[in-house]
């Protein structure tokens, strides 16, 4: 039977939790609580992974251990060991051009400068569907990108993702059960002003 990968991104370890970058494995942690589901490390392939069924679908939920700009890395391999089609992969990640709270679910796109991404691109090819998560720009020019991405949420933005978790949510089961188009045209007017 075949399946469809979800991949969040991330870095791991406790020292990255609740940091901006994480957002990708923050959404894939929340999906597996609402369906039961525990994540287990494959060292093989440098990635924590579980499986579940939704809308009479088969999925395969990943966050790689890779560390951010090597995400892609053991990917493919991992694809093709689980009969997971790159097409139907949801690749969940942050966006910086998006505000806290907000969401795109995009297809074909470029990769944005986000290190994450390229990696993925490189390894597997971008024919993926993107499910990218705001947040904001940084309010100090003067800071470096890479600090920035790696800081923590205020209190009040982790109070807003929390507000918007289960819309997060809802975007994901929809690309799981109706598809990109379906998914865009229901959740991506919802912010008719984001780029």
């Amino acid at each position: 039977m075949s399946c469809s990968a979800i991949v969040g991104l991330g870095n791991p370890g406790s020292h990255y939790v609740q940091t901006r970058h994480n957002l990708g494995f923050w959404l894939l942690d929340q999906l597996a609580d609402t369906q039961q589901v525990v994540f287990q490390e494959k060292s093989k392939f440098s990635a924590e992974i579980t499986k579940l069924s939704y809308a009479e679908k088969s999925f395969m939920l990943v966050k790689p251990l890779t560390f951010m700009n090597e995400s892609g890395k053991f990917l493919k391999m991992l694809l093709s060991k689980n009969n997971c089609d790159v097409t139907d992969t949801i690749l969940v990640h942050d966006e910086i051009t998006l505000p806290v709270g907000r969401m795109k679910i995009s297809r074909n796109n470029g990769d944005g400068g986000h290190n994450g991404v390229k990696s993925i691109f490189s390894n597997i090819g971008s024919d993926l569907t993107r499910l990218r998560l705001g947040i904001g720009q940084k309010k100090n020019p003067a800071m470096d990108l890479a600090d920035y991405v790696l800081s923590k949420f205020t209190t009040e933005e982790t109070q807003l993702l929390d507000q918007q978790k289960d819309n997060f949510l809802n975007a994901l089961k929809s690309l799981m059960s109706e598809g990109v188009d379906r998914a865009m045209n229901r959740f991506n007017q919802t912010f008719p002003n984001t780029i």
